[in-house]
């Protein structure tokens, strides 16, 4: 697992993060590449990619340890995990936190949604008994708890309140009130009453935008302690770009779209291998460390793939 920067770490040294949501590794190393501090482990974004359904709840608990590891194992970022319910009950929350965090998440995110399938909320002292079985997992770690509050504060701002100071009590370390995206009127006055209501660190659910103009100034919500803001773009953007450049191979019977279309973004390389270790040396210099030094560079596939897929002219920013 990647020594990195924890969470608390990040905040206690930045007024506000930007956090990606991502899916796997290829995601996690594009928001590495371009600068951002943190990554966030998508339920939908992931089902999408590793079962090919939508978010209805199919993910085992399994199949995030596997993802959590895997994402772990190779990005610098902290990684919080989208834990949905927490996969049952308050010993269900336990265990689920338990091997996420040993995992490597820096963070985990659970819901007070009422059982899946079901609408509405869990009742307080059922979400409270799954928050303090889950703080219970984590305590000692560096791992924080995020305590996600599916009740529209713009409806009933008094129980969501009064959820999140409860969540608070039993050992969250952070609210999300995700219902954020359902409020219709000044989502920034929202936030001061948010703020005056519920103490500590909060996150503010998704980065959008209305007719091009952003639904917050990030700036100004982070004077009142919004310290995360999670944003959706990478899948989104990788369907586009796949069913974009897809047609044009398919309807041309060349490849020629693709080598020409993304020269305006300033990237530029023959395949994204290369991004994964093999231009910065990593597993040459490995690989050479295992074998005698008379052994010749042809007998090493790091420096044969490196070689074949590196290119001069790839250019990544």
């Amino acid at each position: 697992m990647v020594m990195k920067t924890t969470l608390k770490e990040l905040f206690e040294k930045e007024e506000i993060i930007i956090c990606p949501e991502i899916y796997d590794c290829a995601s996690a190393k594009a928001v590495e590449m371009v600068g951002f501090q943190s990554i966030l482990l998508s339920s939908g974004e992931l089902s999408q990619s590793m079962l090919g359904v939508p978010d209805l709840g199919l993910l085992t608990l399994d199949e995030v340890v596997w993802a959590t590891d895997r994402i772990c194992n190779m990005s610098p970022l902290p990684l919080i995990v989208d834990a949905e319910d927490g996969y049952g009950k308050p010993l269900n929350v336990y265990h689920t936190c338990k091997r996420l965090e040993k995992a490597g998440a820096g963070g985990i995110l659970i819901t007070d949604q009422a059982d899946v399938g079901k609408q509405g909320v869990l009742s307080v002292k059922e979400a409270v008994a799954k928050y303090k079985a889950a703080h219970t997992a984590l305590e000692g770690s560096d791992c924080l708890l995020i305590a996600r509050c599916d009740v529209n504060p713009e409806r009933d701002m008094e129980e969501a309140a009064e959820r999140c100071n409860k969540y608070i009590e039993v050992g969250a370390d952070m609210t999300l009130l995700v219902k954020m995206h359902e409020v219709k009127g000044d989502k920034f006055e929202i936030c001061k009453e948010i703020a005056g209501r519920i103490p500590g660190w909060k996150v503010y659910p998704d980065l959008s935008s209305q007719n091009g103009v952003p639904e917050v100034d990030l700036d100004a919500i982070a004077e009142l302690g919004f310290k995360l803001v999670g944003v959706h773009y990478l899948l989104h953007a990788a369907m586009l770009a796949m069913l974009d450049t897809g047609r044009h191979v398919f309807e041309n019977r060349d490849n020629v779209y693709l080598d020409e279309r993304y020269k305006y973004t300033g990237y530029n390389f023959f395949t994204p291998l290369t991004l994964f270790g093999l231009r910065d040396g990593h597993w040459v210099n490995l690989e050479k460390s295992f074998v005698d030094k008379d052994v010749p560079d042809e007998d090493l596939l790091s420096v044969r793939t490196r070689n074949y897929f590196c290119r001069p002219t790839d250019k990544v920013l």
